[in-house]
């Protein structure tokens, strides 16, 4: 009952730069509130400077008389320190309300003190200012004392979730501590001391004998150790290690730092790991597995885990973070399930699909099923798919089906139409359908009424393709939710003999969405851009079919140049130097002589004259478009000058069109024009939102263009300067003969760049290029320099661990996938 709650103050201390997380703690607050405070018999109060009524006097004074009052204070620091409080001798609010907290706890045993520390960024730290150097002097005293429950976080996400366990964790110990406080009252004392039988078998070491022995000289090594002759960073680092796996409850850090975790990869052939040890750094790898920072495999090779179970393992038992990173590196290379006796496929599967899993253990099984499931584990499969859970379904569905496909193409099918996913991958539907004469029509036709819009529009171009798109199908299509959709029933119905003009077209293609009341400033993104781009491809077709004298009735139109282009189109031979010279002008002379003609006929309406002048600009730079699209998709070298010319004036509209011309007609000289082109707007995604710009295939476009003009250079090309996403795209692009031809310096520079992708797939493509000992060998050398980058590491170990067949099937795929 609320009544009967005991009420806990939580003092919530920062500076200003975290108020995202601030406001993360006030929710997850709330909601421990309303689901636990009956259960637990506590209500939690969170207070800060937001909260704090205004009074009379100094600020940081009012907020004081809360902070006096508060059971639990939990500081946050990210870069910023905070601002003066107006008292000597503190330098912040944060430091007074850090420091009065500690007096008060020394003094009264309460508030119970947490710091939660955000992550400081590599560039950030680079060059601090005088905030982030009182910052970083604090969380090194803070770490140094050890004196504090203090923790790191990434980001919100990370924040919310070890907040939520700082409260909660506070919460029931402060209960547990209660109940034993009532229990004592009622029961006498114990008439004896307890002790332990000599005949049962006394404790062991939670220490490997090579810990403990290394623990003892390095002891020994501290006492003598000076200015002069420090102690050396591995050796704290193991220490640390050693600390983790003895860890006992309430003293329990979960995992190496990856700074820790690399100084010992690197050390792995000073140190004597025991098997404790061993078993540590593999499982600190598979907490870290989706960062791709801490070195895994070579542990996973030390403890003979290619031959055996132990990814299987460690994917049942051990913390959420540890069991979905085994289920991930196993997904990676693949890793089968080896049955033993009493513990095989049908233990394993059925524990990773359990109900009480976390949600992100079933998601990776799946996952890692979807891949390298078999026909018996089916049933596990269906029953969670059954529990219909919105983070599950899809990838239930999605591991049903491709585990279907491997046995029969038909079947699979049948299995997505019965399943009818809501979220479907392009490359299941490749794979499904890539051999689809195995599919009849009829089979095809029932794909139309599926849920998933991907499903649909592949289904329809293959029904479109065969010419099975029959008008009575057709029909009702023209309603579905997806422009390709409709577009693809529009042109069923042309071909049947229907006849719809440009308008009646439109009224079918584009769906008019206006915006929520509100939302001006986004109407814009209101627009169905998918339906306005199928709308330009109908209208060209319908163009094209007209008569060429119908086509000459309508070429002084000023406001579009459909006419006019299908014109050139038809008898480009004849036209084509019309064109290029229009394009060459930018339009100029042809709008021109277009407003004559406008003028001639509309004379006395002078305001539509002026009007349609002032659209001039506009309107030449979308014809000047289009009409270089036409010139780019005739392939012919002759217009190289011109296509130059325009790119280089930069006044028109990106258009993939150009970087395809150039692809095959380019030379070095035109490296720039493609980098360039990068900057330039999409031509039809002017005014789109950015999101959708994100589906945008321009920086793939413009490395295979740059992989064609360039591969002849490819030491030049990789040093040329250009933004690093499209530097990571022309990566996998490259041979694996022509990496290896590379030279040193090159390869250096990519697995030195800022660039994570960059270097990621750098180091992919090196493992595969180049045999295990040249790997070692650069391995040793790269991390024996002053710069090196955690990703690379983690990946030129997995080249050199992984059993080779493995190794090189896993990086081809994730090339393949970049």
């Amino acid at each position: 009952m609320a009544g009967t709650r005991r009420f806990i103050k939580i003092f919530l201390a920062s500076p200003g730069d975290l108020t995202e997380e601030r406001k993360v703690a006030k929710v997850i607050v709330d909601d421990f509130n309303s689901q636990l405070a009956d259960a637990l018999g506590y209500q939690v109060e969170l207070v800060g400077w937001e909260n704090t009524l205004p009074g009379v006097g100094r600020p940081q004074a009012i907020i004081n008389r809360d902070l006096d009052g508060c059971d639990l204070f939990i500081g946050m620091l990210w870069k910023r320190w905070g601002t003066p409080p107006g008292t000597e001798p503190y330098t912040s609010g944060f430091e007074e309300e850090f420091n009065r907290s500690m007096t008060r706890n020394a003094k009264e045993g309460r508030p119970e003190i947490n710091l939660l520390l955000k992550d400081l960024d590599a560039a950030l730290l680079a060059d601090p200012g005088d905030h982030l150097k009182k910052v970083i002097a604090f969380k090194e005293q803070v770490f140094a004392e050890k004196k504090l429950l203090a923790g790191t976080f990434t980001d919100v996400r990370d924040f919310e979730g070890k907040f939520r366990k700082c409260i909660q964790g506070y919460v029931i110990a402060l209960a547990n501590k209660d109940k034993a406080s009532e229990s004592e009252k009622d029961q006498a004392p114990l008439a004896e001391t307890q002790t332990t039988s000599a005949t049962e078998p006394g404790p062991t070491t939670p220490l490997s004998v090579e810990g403990a022995i290394f623990l003892r000289n390095f002891l020994t090594t501290a006492e003598k150790a000076t200015d002069e002759h420090p102690l050396t960073a591995d050796d704290v680092a193991r220490v640390r290690l050693l600390s983790i796996i003895a860890a006992v409850h309430g003293n329990d850090q979960e995992s190496l730092g990856s700074h820790d975790a690399n100084l010992l990869f690197k050390a792995r052939t000073k140190f004597e790991f025991g098997r404790r040890e061993l078993n540590g750094l593999l499982d600190d790898g598979l907490a870290h597995f989706k960062h791709e920072n801490v070195p895994l495999w070579h542990w996973v090779a030390a403890v003979d885990g290619f031959k055996n179970n132990i990814l299987p393992i460690c994917s049942v038992v051990g913390t959420t973070d540890r069991r979905v990173g085994a289920l991930k590196a196993m997904r990676l290379i693949a890793e089968p399930i080896v049955d033993e006796e009493h513990f095989g496929r049908n233990e394993i599967v059925p524990l990773w699909l359990a109900k009480a899993a976390e949600t992100a253990v079933r998601v990776a099984a799946l996952e890692y099923l979807s891949e390298c499931g078999q026909p018996s584990d089916l049933p596990y499969i269906n029953e969670e798919f059954a529990r219909n859970e919105t983070q599950t379904t899809s990838a239930a569905a999605n591991a049903i089906i491709r585990i279907t496909l491997r046995d029969d193409r038909r079947a699979a099918l049948e299995a997505l139409y019965t399943l009818q996913p809501s979220t479907v991958k392009q490359g299941l539907l490749d794979d499904l359908f890539s051999r689809d004469a195995e599919f009849d029509g009829e089979i095809l036709l029932r794909g139309l009424s599926h849920r998933n819009v991907l499903v649909r529009t592949t289904v329809i171009k293959l029904l479109q393709k065969r010419r099975a798109l029959v008008a009575s199908v057709a029909e009702p299509l023209l309603n579905d939710s997806d422009a390709e959709v409709r577009y693809a029933a529009l042109l069923a119905l042309v071909a049947s003999g229907r006849s719809y003009s440009v308008e009646q077209a439109k009224a079918v293609l584009v769906r008019n969405n206006p915006a929520p009341t509100g939302l001006a400033l986004f109407a814009m993104s209101r627009t169905d851009t998918e339906g306005e781009a199928v709308l330009e491809r109908y209208t060209e077709q319908f163009f094209d079919r007209l008569t060429v004298a119908q086509l000459e009735e309508e070429r002084s139109a000023i406001f579009d140049q459909n006419a006019y282009f299908a014109l050139i189109r038809r008898n480009f031979r004849l036209r084509g130097d019309d064109l290029r010279k229009a394009v060459a002008n930018q339009f100029v002379d042809r709008f021109e002589s277009l407003l004559e003609e406008m003028t001639k006929r509309y004379g006395t309406l002078t305001d539509l004259i002026e009007k349609t002048r002032s659209l001039g600009k506009h309107l030449r730079s979308r014809f000047t478009r289009e009409g270089l699209d036409i010139i780019c998709s005739r392939l012919d070298a002759a217009d190289l000058s011109l296509v130059r010319a325009m790119l280089a004036s930069g006044s028109v509209d990106y258009s993939a069109a150009d970087l395809q011309y150039l692809a095959k007609f380019g030379q070095w000289c035109d490296i720039p024009l493609v980098i360039a082109s990068l900057d330039r707007p999409e031509y039809g995604r002017k005014y789109t939102l950015l999101l959708s710009i994100a589906s945008s295939t321009k920086h793939d476009d413009a490395a295979r263009t740059l992989y064609a003009l360039g591969k002849h250079r490819l030491n030049d090309l990789l040093a040329t300067t250009m933004p690093g996403q499209l530097l990571a795209r022309i990566i996998p692009l490259i041979p694996d003969k022509a990496f290896q031809a590379l030279a040193d310096a090159v390869i250096v520079q990519l697995m030195r760049s800022e660039i994570e992708d960059v270097r990621k797939l750098a180091s992919l493509k090196y493992v595969r290029a180049f045999p295990r000992r040249r790997v070692k060998a650069f391995l040793d050398e790269y991390m024996a320099a002053d710069q090196f980058y955690y990703n690379v590491i983690y990946w030129l170990d997995f080249g050199i661990s992984v059993p080779r067949d493995r190794m090189l099937r896993a990086a081809g795929k994730a090339l393949l996938d970049a």
